[in-house]
């Protein structure tokens, strides 16, 4: 296969662990995926295996000392690969003619940028990144329909939900059914949360993933993420999205029509899956993931949410409903306090208790252009600050 038939690809947050999948998924279809460029926080050692192994054209990182630390190793290893650092930098970098599609696997809402440059590009965007729907769902929304751009999520609930749309149609959707693992404190009794450590929240029991993403599978602060983004990729309203614990964590997510049909998406729980699909849609690359045995699994199991255990499902809810600002600030309050409990200042239960608190203080304000998304980021920074550890 001729080099035009590559797909060209920037993994926008390399050294997470989406990135790191995503750069095995390249490396194991050269004929079809090529690595141009590669971002990642900080200078490591992972970076640079990264950069000998897929020999990008360019990286970014978004800090000077830490992106001149990166060339003085890449030239010591005879790595080709130009370093930069501003966020020109990074734009022109998605303009270029060598990047075809940008997945943004960037933690948090640091990835907002790397989103936003893509969709104005006109370039497709494999989405990782919650927060940037989140925070800027609206704006993105219609710069994507307005350049063209085709966010394809990478989500393992939403590529589901994506997927099972397929079989369909939109005028015929009832509603999404999302479905959650239930994390490691499925079966811990509420009044036990409080004394949760970082150690037993950061041990979920079907996705090895980065710190802050699994304490939100623990809080299941991630699925009321997921039902504000699932709002925006899918133009389906608070109401029309449902949540169901399902422990086996073989279904992904499920669509309901009004027919009455329910199509479900299962798979293994492996990230390359959603990651491979993103990245070479729409076709499907051969071998991707382990085929899951039916058979051997036996039974399903499906339970509502306990609501007062993972007080975030309504906490995002409120957000969506009262749309605004309050999705951003939903989002900020929540990364600013699972921070807070990663460095052992608050509990486990005080991250939700906390994000409300936030809510309950912020009045919302329109959200017409990505200044007033990082004004809000601001507010929510400011307020949280104010209310503590």
């Amino acid at each position: 296969m001729s080099e035009i038939n590559l797909k060209k690809i920037f993994i926008a947050g390399s050294t997470g662990s989406i990135g790191r999948a995503a750069a095995e998924v390249a490396l194991k279809y050269p004929d079809k995926l090529k690595v141009n460029a590669i971002s990642a926080g900080h200078y490591s050692e992972i970076l640079l295996e990264q950069a000998i192994k897929l020999t990008p054209e360019y990286c970014f990182i978004p800090d000077k000392n830490e992106a001149l630390n990166a060339r003085i190793n890449f030239k010591k290893n005879s790595v080709n690969a130009a370093v930069f650092y501003e966020d020109k930098d990074l734009k022109e970098i998605i303009e270029s003619d060598g990047i075809d599609i940008v997945l943004n696997s960037i933690s948090g809402s640091s990835g907002l940028l790397a989103s936003y440059y893509t969709i104005l590009a006109g370039k497709d965007i494999a989405l990782a990144n919650k927060e940037s729907l989140v925070t800027a769902g609206d704006i993105l929304i219609k710069l994507s329909k307005k350049t063209n751009s085709k966010i394809i999520p990478v989500d393992s609930e939403h590529s589901a939900i994506f997927q099972c749309l397929s079989c369909g149609l939109k005028k015929d959707l009832k509603k999404l059914i999302l479905t959650a693992s239930g994390g490691p404190f499925l079966n811990t009794e509420y009044e036990k949360l409080s004394s949760v450590t970082k150690e037993m929240a950061l041990n979920h029991p079907k996705w090895k993933m980065g710190e802050k993403i699994t304490i939100d599978s623990s809080t299941l602060a991630n699925k009321g993420l997921e039902i504000i983004e699932a709002h925006y990729l899918f133009g389906v309203e608070e109401n029309a999205i449902d949540v169901v614990v399902h422990p086996q964590a073989v279904i992904h997510s499920m669509v309901e029509f009004h027919d009455g049909t329910i199509l479900a998406q299962l798979a293994d729980a492996d990230m390359k899956g959603p990651i491979g699909y993103a990245l070479s849609y729409p076709e499907r690359l051969n071998g991707l993931m382990n085929s899951i045995d039916i058979a051997k699994i036996g039974s399903l199991q499906f339970f509502e949410p306990d609501l007062q255990k993972f007080p975030f499902i309504l906490l995002a809810r409120n957000a969506l409903k009262i749309k605004k600002s309050m999705p951003c600030v939903f989002s900020e309050a929540n990364e600013f306090f699972v921070k807070k409990f990663l460095e052992g200042n608050i509990n486990f239960t005080e991250i939700a208790e906390k994000v409300k608190e936030v809510m309950e203080r912020h009045i919302p304000f329109e959200i017409d252009n990505i200044g007033d998304v990082l004004e809000a980021k601001r507010i929510a920074k400011e307020i949280a600050d104010d209310i503590g550890p």
